[in-house]
């Protein structure tokens, strides 16, 4: 597919046979933050690595925080329609032959399921790590049975306790399958994440 203003972005593997992965990194990330942990968790699926849209500190974010930290929803919802857009362009153009799965982190999770409230026959599932909600009082759109996995840091300081849980009530209120970790971290990934989201893959990856 074309490359588009906002959006830059890296394809990795050529199997089409299975849903790809959309790489979302964290604030501070770029578009190769997460293709060591796609090897790690799937190597034989295809990826895209999206870089965010936003210049974040010594890298990119895809949306907007406020000076509190606090999230500037305006702007998330207007770069998730822009990504949501790209998605939907690389649907049309068969740069994927099918809806990708999501796995995205930290400020990437956040889009990733803002994705999920705004349009989620885009996506085949969902990996959510140290995610939070987009939209706490929302009501999801049906997502039923679509396959959704939550890691959480039980020690994560840049999240309030029960936010994995919010996240999680929202999905399965709105029928998805999740399945949740707490994991004994903080913010940065645990040891045993990449073997936690490997299994869920090989049981729930379409």
């Amino acid at each position: 597919m074309p490359e588009q203003p906002e959006h830059h972005f890296i394809i990795g593997r050529a199997d089409y046979s299975s849903s790809p992965l959309l790489l979302l990194h964290g604030s501070g990330g770029d578009e190769t933050s997460l293709t060591p942990l796609a090897g790690a968790v799937a190597s034989h699926r295809p990826y895209i690595a999206l870089r965010g849209s936003l210049t974040w500190e010594t890298g990119f974010a895809f949306f907007r925080r406020n000076p509190d930290r606090s999230l500037d929803h305006a702007d998330l919802e207007r770069r998730t329609d822009k990504l949501c857009h790209f998605i939907a362009s690389a649907l049309e153009d068969e740069t994927i032959s099918q809806p990708p799965i999501l796995l995205g982190f930290s400020n990437g999770a956040i889009m990733a399921a803002s994705i999920l409230l705004r349009q989620p026959q885009l996506a085949s599932a969902a990996i959510l790590i140290r995610p939070l909600s987009p939209a706490p009082t929302a009501d999801f759109p049906p997502l039923t049975a679509l396959p959704i996995l939550i890691t959480s840091g039980e020690h994560d300081r840049r999240r309030e306790a029960g936010d994995a849980d919010v996240m999680k009530n929202q999905l399965e209120n709105a029928g998805a399958d999740v399945s949740a970790h707490v994991l004994a971290a903080g913010h940065d990934l645990h040891q045993d994440e990449t073997g936690i989201i490997r299994d869920w893959l090989l049981r729930k990856g379409p």
